[in-house]
């Protein structure tokens, strides 16, 4: 009787095993394909960033320096990879290229181009150049009486070795067309500028949504893994890109999954009925052991104990990095182009601003080798930050340091966290003259409060909150949990706790 209970037990709960891996796995391919369209979107972004550049010269800038201005803004631009070609034109003045080695066709063509669309405000197409397909993108930007028309080519082959380099997902492969259909990227190169209607079995009726889901899901043939695949079809997420994405992940995975935990979980089950019948043995057997194996189990655990304490500090190492690495590029090419136009109006400045700028990428590049830093070298860094970011901003931007214990100078606190707090201060409010964004540091005998004012942006970009994970590992790793963040009375609130080094 018990061994036919255990086998009806075996076969009702393989099946209930075997519709939740369906299920989850399932999940967990539509969750890599939001990750996937998320990664994607956020790269596309990147190249269309020019477009904000343009603006923020065009009004800083007056009649007489916009041109060079744009020109150095197009040369910059003009050192990343991707772009094969760039060019401007301020009113309906002769057109300025950014690339000097743009060839007479290329020159005549964008000229031709800009003569055609010079009322169109957005243009983003698929066009073939030479032998190549590249993805032109062209604005047009208005200010007082100046109006400013710009273009660059993305080479679609660079871009295609670029996501190949970067993008290191594995066990799914995306697509990218355009709404007539003309593949952009394909991890197949030959693929690109082909019409994908035509080379694989994704069809015009794949990029209608319904109201309730703005992505649509089916089981097709891969052009590209040449086996049934799960195919999500979906808008990429980029203002003023009317492209689509496709996620495919390969069912025969998941098939394969849901084989493999049916026959385990028979084979457990069965190993079960086996053991019920020596349960006897094994409950002597394990009395007599018990005191030698407890011996083993503390050792293990103290060696799992110094691992998992590895294990933490390698994350936090990691993050670190990342932090460091999401701070470079955005951080400096804000400050070279403050420091651009310091060296004009103001040298005495200029000359501060570039020493501070130094000694902000020295103290970058030399991490201390446990992640906590003496409170006094946090606080000197942080007054450079802010000397930066009060040139960049003026009177945009309010900042006060208080010290109500100077005992604590000589405390420990993780490396950047002050940068951390007053990035996130500045990247998730705004801040104008009328309005200033009022920011607080108060060093006390155990902790550092620093304090802003709130005044969220209405549609700033969503916090990942990497920079407070960080932190958090940090203080984790050191057996501290009083790292405290909290909105009250219209101010936002970070309490950092200082480590003693004998702590």
């Amino acid at each position: 009787m018990s061994i036919l209970i255990t086998v009806s037990s075996v076969y009702i709960l393989s099946n209930l095993i075997t519709d939740l891996t369906e299920k989850s796995n399932e999940e967990m391919a539509q969750r890599n394909f939001f990750k996937k369209q998320e990664f994607l979107a956020q790269e596309f972004s990147k190249i269309l960033e020019q477009e904000n550049r343009i603006k923020h010269v065009l009004k800083i800038s007056n009649p007489e320096n916009l041109a060079s201005n744009l020109q150095v803004l197009s040369s910059v631009q003009g050192t990343n990879l991707l772009v094969v070609d760039n060019w401007f034109q301020i009113n309906d003045n002769k057109i300025q290229f950014g690339i000097d080695s743009i060839s007479d066709a290329v020159k005549k063509d964008a000229e031709d181009f800009i003569l055609k669309n010079k009322n169109t405000d957005h243009i983003s197409i698929i066009i073939p150049q030479g032998k190549e397909w590249v993805w032109r993108v062209y604005f047009k930007l208005a200010s007082k009486n100046t109006t400013v028309r710009y273009g660059y080519d993305i080479n679609l082959k660079k871009l295609h070795d670029y996501f190949s380099t970067v993008d290191k997902s594995a066990g799914n492969y995306a697509f990218i067309f355009d709404q007539s259909g003309r593949c952009i990227y394909h991890p197949e190169s030959d693929f690109i500028g082909k019409n994908i209607y035509e080379v694989s079995s994704t069809r015009p009726f794949d990029t209608i949504f319904s109201k309730k889901q703005d992505y649509v899901k089916r089981v097709t043939m891969s052009e590209f893994l040449k086996l049934d695949v799960i195919r999500f079809t979906k808008k990429i997420d980029v203002k003023n890109l009317p492209w689509f994405i496709c996620v495919n992940f390969p069912k025969i995975f998941i098939d394969e999954n849901v084989a493999l935990i049916k026959k385990y979980s028979t084979w457990i089950y069965s190993i079960t009925t086996v053991m019920l019948l020596l349960i006897f043995y094994l409950f002597s057997y394990a009395n007599r052991r018990a005191y030698k194996e407890k011996g083993i189990a503390i050792k293990e655990k103290n060696r799992l104990l110094v691992e998992n304490e590895k294990i933490v500090k390698e994350k936090a190492l990691i993050q670190l990095q990342h932090l460091k690495e999401q701070i470079n590029p955005h951080f400096l090419f804000n400050s070279l182009n403050s420091l651009y136009m310091l060296v004009g109006s103001d040298v005495k400045t200029a000359q501060k601003f570039t020493l501070n700028l130094s000694r902000i990428y020295r103290y970058l590049i030399d991490p201390p080798a446990k992640n906590i830093v003496p409170l006094k070298d946090e606080l000197l860094f942080i007054e450079k930050y802010i000397f930066l970011q009060q040139t960049r901003f003026k009177e945009e931007l309010f900042f006060s340091i208080k010290i109500e214990n100077e005992e604590a100078l000589d405390k420990f606190i993780p490396y950047l966290a002050f940068q951390v707090v007053v990035e996130n201060a500045i990247k998730h409010n705004m801040a104008t003259q009328e309005n200033p964004l009022t920011t607080e540091i108060l060093i006390q005998k155990d902790q550092v409060i620093i304090s802003n004012n709130l005044q969220k942006k209405a549609h700033g970009e969503p916090s990942t909150n990497f920079g407070l994970k960080y932190l958090s590992s940090i203080y984790n790793f050191y057996s501290r949990t009083n790292l405290k963040t909290s909105e009250k009375e219209g101010n936002f609130v970070c309490i950092l706790p200082l480590i003693s080094i004998h702590s």
